[in-house]
């Protein structure tokens, strides 16, 4: 066999050979579409799971609303985890998810919080509300975030609405609500209990009776065009034994 013939022969091994590991590579990829809320407790479990499986999990943070809207216009997770119910059932009806795969992993409470700093230490959700602050009250914008929208059906049920109207500062997201209260630039706000407790710079002055908004409940839930088996393991992962000693640990309940 000539020289240049075994070149050629080489160089088509070669070319094959960095083809499958491109392709390998590309298989051992995953996208999770998550809740803002989620951040800190996605971030380790993805950690964890790829620190045990050849795979890189990468993660896309942001309201649930907003992540939904993402995946209506053509983007492709293989899970996508939401702060409510209402934006799953919104990508099933555009047959984007899977039915079956909706599942509730973990819920919280609500808690209204301050600056670290502040005089105040508590206060009443139920004791004339609005009359114990005097300036703006934080919360994710209602319109798309989730905790925004839990936060306003508990005004409106403690029948603080018209008071709070025009004192309401919107945020992107429960993370941005959450820093504006860390930077002072307003009086109060209303979060998650779990990411009010990863803050230094924060402190909650009042749990939310739970029965003043609907039950919060983060879901897991299979995008249509990602139903394989590599999705599927992650996705089981999220309910294991291992994920749901992670849950607690970051204050989530377990139900």
């Amino acid at each position: 066999m000539s020289r240049k013939a075994l070149l050629y022969i080489l160089l088509v091994f070669l070319f094959f050979g960095c083809a499958q590991k491109s392709q390998n590579k590309q298989s051992a990829e995953l996208l999770v579409f998550s809740g803002a809320g989620l951040t800190n407790v996605v971030t380790e479990l993805a950690e964890i799971y790829e620190a045990e499986n050849n795979i890189d999990i990468k993660l896309n943070f942001a309201s649930s609303g907003t992540l939904a809207r993402q995946i209506e216009q053509g983007a492709k997770p293989s899970v996508y985890i939401s702060a409510n119910e209402k934006w799953v059932d919104y990508l099933i009806d555009l047959d984007l998810v899977v039915p079956e795969s909706k599942e509730k992993v973990v819920g919280t409470s609500m808690a209204v919080i301050v600056p670290f700093d502040s005089e105040t230490d508590t206060i009443t959700f139920l004791d004339h509300f609005p009359e114990q602050f005097k300036g703006r009250l934080s919360i994710g914008d209602p319109k798309h975030v989730p905790a925004g929208d839990y936060a306003w059906k508990a005004i409106e049920s403690g029948g603080y609405a018209e008071a709070l109207t025009d004192r309401i500062l919107p945020a992107k997201d429960v993370r941005s609500a959450l820093m504006v209260v860390e930077l002072g630039e307003v009086e109060m706000g209303i979060v998650y209990k779990t990411d009010a407790l990863k803050s230094k710079k924060v402190k909650i002055v009042s749990i939310v009776p739970d029965d003043l908004h609907p039950p919060i409940g983060f879901y897991a839930s299979i995008l249509k065009n990602k139903n394989n088996e590599q999705t599927k393991l992650f996705y089981n992962f999220l309910t294991s034994k291992e994920a749901k000693d992670i849950w607690i640990k970051h204050g989530f309940k377990i139900e």
